[in-house]
């Protein structure tokens, strides 16, 4: 199911410019010095105004729009497709001219559809892989962008870590407006965040499981043929669950490692089994991991495993079986559905609602949740408190990095505009909003033009515009985190995993990956481009094996490093 979109827009109309590789065809849509080409669907409103992706009404039910009548259109072209926000959801992209040749586009909140920008002299280039806007050649990375996704995770902005190529953040819009461009948040979470009046526990698990039942059914209705990568987890359980009703057909993939943790096979088995679906188990073989290669180079940021190669090896190979139409998956649930393991929910509360016998109920889950007892959760909280009143924030880790760098990186401060909280928000909300903006980075698993979209359909619009809304200690209730999911799918998951505590991973593996790989890829790095931008200290490859937790740490910080040589090494050769 090929995809892809590319978008050239004339800096003054009327003007002659050569045409990119979108061109070698003609284009799909044309007007007034904006050109698309788009192997995505297309719904055109008038002339001047076309989306492409996924659209859907307002649920539930939802349903999927391929066409509008004219009157709804002229709506939406009337309010220069606000109203999108408001009535409709999806993973799409708007192009609306206007008549003074104004240029708006509109990436929906749900960032499902990938678009960076590249703007030129001559014009200004949007597309949903960054291959089609650069080329590996000298001088293309930007390291210093790569030793901040590498520092924090939540230090990134807009800027990719390809020179001059920057990412359209979810419900942005870009404007063109003659010779000037800017961007508009049309769309922020800090819209969200307010509970609606008298939500309590019960009723926020009815209407999440509503919610999710509809998005997540809307978009399985899509495509004839789903490959969910499934753990056995809460999130990706939810997943299957809630589009088994829809798809066409719908097949699960657990993959496993070589340690117990790495094999979430009964997890997976127990899921299909309650819901009578299809479960194919595959293991995760070093021989598919080159240390030197990048797992994916049109990611725009170097944050992909190396180990993701054996799940990319393994997704070619079922894809000559199965047909796939779309790869579905979790990815998110954690962040959307507040997976908060810390004292800001006794914080909230107590700002919210004052000193009460449900705030030691809070205090409680707090204590069951962490293991801590109460009056070390307590000291938490006012230790938090005291710090910018336990709103959240950015933290870096120097492991591995260039300490001049690093203090350059922390004197810039967070970049994602989504981190500027107002004043008045609860501080919990603070960290709920960090954890949406995590799940944003790079959700597409391969370029759309050669394989089947990934759908992370627990990043749909209305899901996290409920999610947020929804207090901090509801997601604790009971000392479960997660705890609204696990309430809103009891019944409709089997007990295994709505009461599931320990997640395992891939660590595992990748500790195989390093043994089997150590010396190569110690190599790689003090030979590397990271050294010699001056971004990655050697001292941290000179250290002492240690077999404890430090030593962990320590060996995932050199696979991470490891990952982006290999990124930066793809970008920075020219391709024969």
């Amino acid at each position: 199911m090929a995809g892809g979109f590319q978008i050239e827009i004339e800096r003054q109309v009327g003007s002659e410019f050569s045409a990119r590789s979108g061109a070698m065809r003609p284009p799909t849509f044309a007007y007034a010095g904006v050109r698309l080409w788009s192997d995505e669907p297309m719904i055109q409103i008038d002339p001047q105004t076309i989306i492409i992706g996924h659209l859907f009404s307002r649920g539930p039910p939802s349903r999927r729009i391929v066409s509008l009548s004219p009157g709804e259109g002229q709506r939406l072209a009337a309010d220069k497709a606000r109203l999108l926000l408001d009535g409709y959801w999806g993973g799409y992209l708007m192009v609306r001219i206007d008549e003074a040749g104004a240029v708006r586009i509109l990436r929906d909140p749900s960032g499902a559809l990938p678009c960076y920008f590249l703007c030129e002299a001559d014009r200004i280039t949007l597309a949903g892989d960054i291959a089609d806007l650069a080329s590996p050649a000298p001088g293309q990375v930007d390291f210093e962008e790569i030793a901040r996704v590498i520092a924090s995770g939540d230090a990134r902005g807009r800027r990719t870590c390809l020179k001059g190529i920057d990412e359209l953040i979810a419900g942005e819009c870009l404007v063109i407006d003659r010779s000037h461009v800017s961007i508009k948040p049309w769309w922020s979470p800090w819209d969200h965040i307010d509970p609606p009046p008298e939500m309590n526990f019960p009723e926020a698990a009815v209407r999440l499981r509503e919610t999710i039942t509809d998005c997540v059914g809307t978009w399985a209705s899509c495509f004839s043929s789903i490959l969910l990568g499934s753990s056995g987890g809460l999130d990706s359980s939810i997943v299957a669950a809630t589009a088994a009703p829809t798809a066409g057909r719908l097949t699960c993939l657990t993959l496993f490692g070589p340690d117990f943790d790495g094999d979430e096979r009964r997890y997976a088995a127990a899921l299909a089994d309650f819901l009578g679906l299809d479960l194919r188990e595959a293991s995760r073989e070093i021989e598919d991991v080159d240390i030197t290669r990048t797992a994916r180079p049109h990611h725009p940021w170097p944050v992909v495993p190396l180990g993701a190669q054996t799940n990319d090896a393994i997704h070619r190979r079922l894809q000559q079986e199965l047909s796939i139409d779309a790869h579905f998956s979790g990815n998110g649930g954690d962040g959307i559905l507040c997976s908060i393991r810390s004292a800001v929910p006794f914080l909230d509360r107590f700002l919210a609602e004052g000193p009460s016998s449900a705030l030691s109920d809070t205090l409680r889950d707090i204590c069951v949740l962490t293991g801590a007892d109460k009056i070390t959760v307590l000291r938490h909280a006012w230790r938090r408190y005291r710090r910018d009143g336990g709103r959240h924030g950015v933290q870096y880790s120097a492991s591995g990095l260039c300490a001049d760098v690093v203090a350059r990186i922390e004197t810039n401060g967070a970049m994602h505009p989504w981190l500027a909280a107002p004043d008045d928000v609860l501080p919990g909300k603070t960290v709920h909003t960090a954890y949406l903006m995590r799940t944003q980075q790079g959700v597409e698993l391969y370029p759309r033009a050669v394989s089947p979209p990934h759908i992370a359909p627990l990043l749909s619009q209305p899901i996290v515009e409920l999610c947020l809304s929804i207090p901090t200690w509801m997601w604790i209730s009971g000392g479960l985190n997660r705890a609204v999911a696990r309430k809103a799918f009891e019944g409709r998951l089997p007990a295994i995993i709505t009461r599931r505590t320990h997640k395992g991973g891939p660590g595992g593996f990748d500790l195989a990956i390093y043994r089997r790989n150590r010396a190569a890829l110690l190599e790689h790095l003090r030979g590397g481009l990271l050294v010699d931008a001056g971004i990655v200290d050697t001292t941290l490859l000179d250290e002492p094996e240690d077999r404890s937790w430090r030593g962990t740490e320590r060996i995932q910080h050199i696979l991470a490093l490891g990952a982006a040589e290999s990124w930066a090494r793809w970008w920075s050769a020219p391709r024969i």
